[in-house]
């Protein structure tokens, strides 16, 4: 699967959107299989039910993921 990511970071949390088309934003990332997408998931929200988001990421083509960062 070809994926895109875009990364915005901010004080109080953490937006990656992962795409599967270029959408104008973030970084091309290349030709992913699905286990590096997987471990890439794991990586930035390792709590997130693995299955569930990589399913969302293959059918609508785009994965947000938001983390919260804690003071």
């Amino acid at each position: 699967m070809t994926i895109w990511k875009y990364t915005e970071e901010k004080p109080t949390h953490l937006l990656v959107k992962l795409y599967k088309e270029d959408h104008g934003e973030g970084e091309y990332l290349g030709d992913m299989d699905e286990a590096d997408i997987k471990a890439m998931i794991k990586e930035i929200k390792p709590d997130v039910n693995i299955d569930h988001a990589y399913g969302t990421l293959s059918y609508f083509g785009m994965l947000p993921l938001l983390v919260i960062k804690k003071g």
